[in-house]
Formats: C-alpha cells, sequence, structure tokens
C-alpha cells in the first residue's frame, strides 16, 4: 500500500510509506477530473452499466428496437443518471434494464419528461429486485404517473427524486409484490382515494383499522378464513372494515402514505411488525414501534435503523454521493488490472462522501483480499473509518468488524488489545442515532482475543473503563459482561470486582444517568448470585446518586448489623430503583418496590451474623398504598433456610419497632413479607437491625 491509500484519513497522510509509489501522481488527478462533473460521470455510469449488465445490454442492441433504447438511454444523461444514481443497483442489473427497456417502450415520452423519469427509474431499481416480478412493473409505473399528473398525490411526491420513490413505489407485504387480491395496485387506488392526511399523520394511519385477533364471525387471523368471507372487498378495505393484527395494521398504515405519494416502509421487531413514514426530507418517524430492534423490509443500505438514517444523510448530499459513486465505479473497473489505482479511486470515494458506508465495506473487503495491509495499516484504515462514522456506532461497526479478523492476526496481544478498545474510544462521546445489538460487538471483539477467560476478562473491564462516560453505551457493555461472566461462578467474582473498580471511578460517577442504568441489573444479578461484597460495592459506587442524609429513626440499642448486608426481593417493576436497595440497610435509608404478586417478600442477609435488640422497618406510604404491606409478617433465621416469626401486625405504621432483646440470639437473616393471598405490589424504604456483633 502506498501513502495515497486508504490509510490516509481525509486529507491528513499518515507519513509511513508502505510501498513505493507506483504510478505518476497525474493518475489520480485524472480518477478526480473523471468524476468531478456530470459528463464525466455519465460516461463513467455507462461504463459501470455495462460492467454489470452486458449480456442484456448485448441482448437487446440484437434488436433495432433495443438498439435504440440502448443508445438513448447512454445518450440521456436525465435517465442514465436517474438510474444509475440512485443507491444501490438491484440484485439482478439485467433484469432491472429489461424492466426500463418495458418501460421506455410503453411510455417513450413518458421517459423525457423529469418527474416521470424519476418515476422509471424507481420502478426499474425496485422490480429489478429478483423478487420482484417484471410483468406487474409498467402497471405499478403508470399507476403513479397517471396520479401524479391528475393531482391525486401529496405535494411532497412531485419533489422526491428518483432514490427518495424508490420508498414509494416498492409499495406491497413485506419489502416485496403482495400479489392480487392484496397490497396491489388496486389496494394502492383504494388507500390514495380514501385516506387522505397531512404526512406526519400517516404515523398514525393503521389505528384507522380495528385491531382484531378474531373476525366479527370468531375466525382467528391465523387461518385461512379470516378474511375469506369478505373476499369480494379490495383487499385495503377488508382490513380497515374488518381488522387484522400488527401485520395488517402496519402494512395498512405504510400502504396508505406510499399510495399518497408519501416515502414509508414496514419494519420486522421481535414477535411484532411495525412501520415508519418519512414525514418530510431527512426525517423518518416510527409507527405502532415497540423495540429498537428493527428489521427494515426496505431499504437502500441495509435493514437496520441506523442505516436507514445514515443512508438519508449520504443520498442527501447528492453532489457528495454522484462523486462518491463515481469513484466507486472506477475502483470496480480498475480492480484487477490495476490495484493501486484502484485503492486510490476507493480512497476518493471515501474523501467524496466520508458517511458512505457501503462504500467502506466494499473498500476493505478490497483491501482485505487483494492489498493485504500490514498492522499498522489496519490500524490508519479502522482510525480513519471511526474518524468518519463514529457518530453512527452500528454504521462504524459493521466496517470495523470486517477490519478485525485480518488486522488482529496480525497483531500481538498488547496491540491486538488496543486495536480493539479504539472502536470503543471513538464512540464513547457518541449517543448513535439508536440503540443496536452493541453486545453481539463485544462478543466479537472479546472472541478475537481467543479462549483466555482471563484476558476476556481484562479486556470487559478496559471497556467497561472506556465506556463509563457513556449514557448509551455503559449499560449493555455490563449487560454483555453479566452474561459472559457473572452467571459462571468460577468468573463472577472477578467480574464483580471488576464492576466495583470501574463504578467506584470519577468517570463513572460523573455519568449519573450512566451509572444509574448500569447499576440496576448489576445489583440484581450480585444480589441473585449471593455476592454480599460485589453487592457493597455497586450499592457505595451508587452513592452519587442518593441523599447522604441519615433516615431519621429512633434505633434499639447496639450497632447497626444491617450495614454490610445483602438485600434480595421477590421481584422487581417499573417503579422499583435496584441502585437504592443498598440504602435499605443502611442509615440514609432507601427503596425496592416488588412486582403485583402473592406474598411477596425482602429478604436481609445481616452484614454481621447478630444478637438483636430490635428490628426497624419505615414504610412512609400512605392512604390505599399503605395497605400493601398489610398483614406484615417479620421472620429471623440463622441460615437462611428455617424460620422464626417474631413479628405480624395488620395495622400500619411509620416506623414499625420491633424489640427482640433476648429472642434473636444468633441471627444471619432476616425476612418482612405481607402474609395474605392478594396479588398487590410490596414496598419499603428501610430495614434496619440492631445489637451486639457475634462475629
Amino acid at each position: 500500500m502506498s501513502t495515497k491509500s486508504l490509510i490516509r484519513p481525509f486529507g491528513l497522510f499518515v507519513l509511513a510509506c508502505l510501498v513505493p509509489v507506483a504510478r505518476a501522481a497525474d493518475d489520480e488527478g485524472s480518477l478526480r477530473a473523471a468524476a468531478a462533473t456530470p459528463q464525466g460521470r455519465m460516461v463513467l455510469a455507462a461504463a459501470e452499466l455495462r460492467r454489470v449488465a452486458a449480456p442484456v445490454i448485448d441482448e437487446l442492441s440484437a434488436s433495432a428496437e433495443g438498439k435504440r433504447f440502448i443508445s438513448e438511454l447512454m445518450a440521456s444523461p436525465g435517465l442514465l443518471g436517474d438510474l444509475m444514481g440512485s443507491g444501490p443497483l438491484p440484485d439482478d442489473p439485467g433484469k432491472m434494464l429489461r424492466v426500463l427497456h418495458d418501460l421506455w417502450k410503453q411510455d417513450r415520452a413518458g421517459l423525457t419528461q423529469a418527474e416521470d423519469r424519476g418515476t422509471a427509474a424507481a420502478v426499474a431499481l425496485t422490480f429489478g429486485q429478483s423478487k420482484w416480478p417484471s410483468d406487474k412493473a409498467y402497471s405499478r409505473y403508470a399507476w403513479f404517473r397517471d396520479s401524479r399528473r391528475k393531482g391525486l398525490l401529496h405535494p411532497q411526491f412531485a419533489s422526491l427524486r428518483p432514490w427518495e420513490k424508490r420508498y414509494v413505489v416498492s409499495a406491497g407485504g413485506n419489502g416485496s409484490w403482495n400479489g392480487e387480491g392484496g397490497w396491489d395496485d388496486a389496494s394502492l387506488e383504494w388507500l390514495r382515494d380514501h385516506v387522505k392526511l397531512p404526512a406526519a399523520d400517516y404515523v398514525g394511519a393503521c389505528w384507522q383499522a380495528p385491531y382484531r385477533l378474531h373476525n366479527l364471525l370468531g375466525d382467528s387471523i391465523h387461518g385461512a378464513m379470516y378474511y375469506a368471507p369478505f373476499g369480494d372487498m379490495v383487499h385495503a378495505r377488508r382490513v380497515r372494515d374488518v381488522g387484522g393484527v400488527c401485520g395488517s395494521l402496519s402494512h395498512y398504515g405504510a400502504n396508505a402514505a406510499r399510495a399518497n405519494g408519501i416515502p414509508a416502509i414496514t419494519m420486522g421487531e421481535p414477535g411484532h411488525c411495525a412501520y415508519a413514514v418519512r414525514v418530510k426530507r431527512g426525517e423518518w418517524t416510527p409507527a405502532y414501534s415497540l423495540s429498537w430492534q428493527r428489521g427494515l423490509h426496505t431499504s437502500l443500505w441495509g435493514s437496520t435503523w441506523t442505516q436507514l438514517v445514515l443512508q438519508e444523510k449520504a443520498l442527501g448530499d447528492q453532489e457528495a454521493h454522484d462523486r462518491s459513486t463515481a469513484h466507486l465505479w472506477q475502483a470496480r473497473a480498475l480492480a484487477s488490472s490495476q490495484p493501486e489505482l484502484a485503492e486510490t479511486a476507493y480512497r476518493l470515494a471515501l474523501e467524496a462522501q466520508p458517511i458512505h458506508q457501503p462504500a467502506w465495506r466494499e473498500a476493505v473487503r478490497f483491501l482485505r483480499d487483494v492489498r493485504k495491509p500490514s498492522a499498522s495499516a489496519w490500524t490508519a484504515i479502522q482510525s480513519s473509518a471511526l474518524d468518519a462514522l463514529a457518530d453512527f456506532p452500528e454504521a462504524a461497526w459493521d466496517v470495523v468488524s470486517d477490519i478485525q479478523p485480518a488486522a488482529l492476526a496480525l497483531m500481538p496481544g498488547a496491540d491486538a488489545e488496543a486495536f480493539l478498545l479504539d472502536f470503543h474510544r471513538r464512540i464513547a462521546p457518541r449517543d448513535g442515532p439508536v440503540m443496536w445489538n452493541f453486545s453481539a460487538a463485544l462478543k466479537a471483539q472479546a472472541d478475537g482475543l481467543g479462549s483466555d477467560v482471563s484476558k476476556r476478562l481484562a479486556f470487559f473491564e478496559k471497556v467497561l473503563a472506556v465506556q463509563a462516560s457513556s449514557k448509551s453505551w455503559f449499560a449493555p457493555t455490563i449487560a454483555w459482561g453479566q452474561e459472559a461472566f457473572g452467571k459462571d461462578a468460577a468468573n463472577s467474582p472477578a467480574f464483580f470486582a471488576a464492576l466495583a473498580r470501574v463504578f467506584s471511578s470519577g468517570a463513572a460517577g460523573s455519568n449519573q444517568d450512566g451509572l444509574r442504568a448500569a447499576l440496576r441489573p448489576a445489583v440484581l444479578a450480585a444480589a441473585a448470585n449471593g455476592n454480599v461484597e460485589a453487592f457493597q460495592a455497586l450499592g457505595k459506587a451508587g452513592a452519587v446518586l442518593r441523599n447522604s442524609e441519615a433516615l431519621k429513626t429512633e434505633p434499639f440499642p447496639g450497632d447497626l448489623l444491617s450495614s454490610g448486608g445483602l438485600l434480595t426481593v421477590s421481584s422487581t417493576s417499573g417503579w422499583d430503583h435496584p441502585e437504592n436497595h443498598w440504602g435499605v440497610m443502611e442509615a440514609c435509608g432507601g427503596g425496592f418496590h416488588t412486582e403485583r404478586q402473592v406474598r411477596p417478600w425482602a429478604v436481609v442477609r445481616l452484614g454481621k451474623l447478630g444478637d438483636l435488640s430490635g428490628i426497624v422497618i419505615h414504610d412512609p406510604s400512605g392512604g390505599h398504598n399503605a395497605t400493601r404491606q398489610l398483614p406484615l409478617k417479620v421472620s429471623i433465621s440463622e441460615d437462611g433456610s428455617s424460620w422464626q416469626e417474631v413479628f405480624r401486625t395488620d395495622q400500619h405504621q411509620n416506623p414499625w419497632r420491633i424489640p427482640l432483646e433476648g429472642r434473636a440470639t444468633r441471627v444471619q437473616f432476616i425476612r418482612v413479607e405481607r402474609d395474605d393471598e392478594r396479588s398487590e405490589f410490596f414496598h419499603l424504604n428501610a430495614i434496619h437491625a440492631y445489637g451486639r456483633r457475634l462475629q
């Protein structure tokens, strides 16, 4: 690799020369010049189209009509530009060209008009996918063409560029043609004429249809008979009148938007179907969405929400995207014959549009398979990618994950760990547009270090320290560590020790939102494992989140024996704040809040085995909430298995003071519970045990 390579981070040169420059400097200049003008880009577009669809071009050119089509296409900056500059080509470029040829034959005049030409390009790009039926392409094109001409579409449609129209003409089911009687042109026509809304209101259009698992005749949506009695209806109307579940409702909402000329998509979520509407340029809004785990049914770059947001930003800068795409065409043409010049073209593509993520991935694969960079070069390449994409951590990881295997194979252990940690240093200050499967990235990085658990644990702690200041990635790092190490009895002590060290650091303490989110699962895990040391370390790390003043109480004689112990509760809930569990046993007080359940309980393991003088229980609840703790039952135990009841009441007090002098001479555990058959919440602020230490 030369200094004129991808290791040059966008205007800043890496000074190490790895391979002597083999070509004159004007080669780069010629690449730049060819992509700098619309005319030059059209020459490159024509060459790229021939590269990917040469057999079909030759086949069409064998007839006079087809030859005329190819000639007009190659000579038309508008049509060729719309086709080749509107995002990635479909998986079957030859089919795309045949579809466009068919549209040209049936409406040659229309394809000379900018508005209809863009629609034709979008249809060809959509129906060029292998799963889309080419014989339906013209009817889809004509439907949108005629709807526009009649003024029946939302005004937004007139301003859409061809790549944006791909999200309109792709109306259907789960990202493909839905077939006759489904989300076809007849349904589009019904939706166009019956669901007229402001663009932003299509986010709620799904609720025009009722959510019904069973139709009025009792047939399930999961059976063949749900819509059968209503077969004479257009499907869109059938969904509105008969109903459906999430899939039907989301398709109704998305297709209602698209039928009116507004970009929209459907999305798969765990056990659910949702959708999204592009309410205005640059702004996609999720609709009927229950999870960040969205798999887009239609997308130009990929199936994640991050890629949708990133692609919107990249393609929104048309000049930068056009130049970047032109340099990609150059790189592909040169890849086998002049690989060093191809590398330069890839670099120019990324200089033109640094957030062009598919270009990054393509360039990295070329470097890996053809150019074989050194370890230091891979480090510089990763640094450049992170400079460009760190605001989109998921997209950055996709590129880094392509780099990682080849890079780590060339690096000793210490360098490998530093290489992996660079990703975390770059993304820690950035929230990213959405949550993503961060734990999968952590696992892949740890796997890259090998199977040695001690090395993986050391890496986890260093990642945690880097992410301690992050509001977005601190808690997911804890969750991955808990899954990877905390559940294993052999590794959990080291895991909790790492948590304690990082949680006590200044970086974690200053990130209160991140610390709170991270502490919650960690505290519950430490309690479930019975790890007193970890529970205490985590509780103390959360001191910045609590009031430091002691709870006002009248103590019994002796020491506060509950201090330094561990709290376990029967359940947690949305109202519970596990970072406050530690305070339940301490002078400051805290709190826990179970879910609704029968006989909820809390067990305190005392910090020291003790001879108790008394227990004080605080519950500031009033009104109806005060009955949640009643009847209150308190039991004690030395071993946590055999229990002795020492108190029971049907009356609310704050606090309850329970004298135990001479009645609780060897106690390690206290159990407080509601003793009836109601399913109800249970919550207390403090369980304080006093007495004499026996250890």
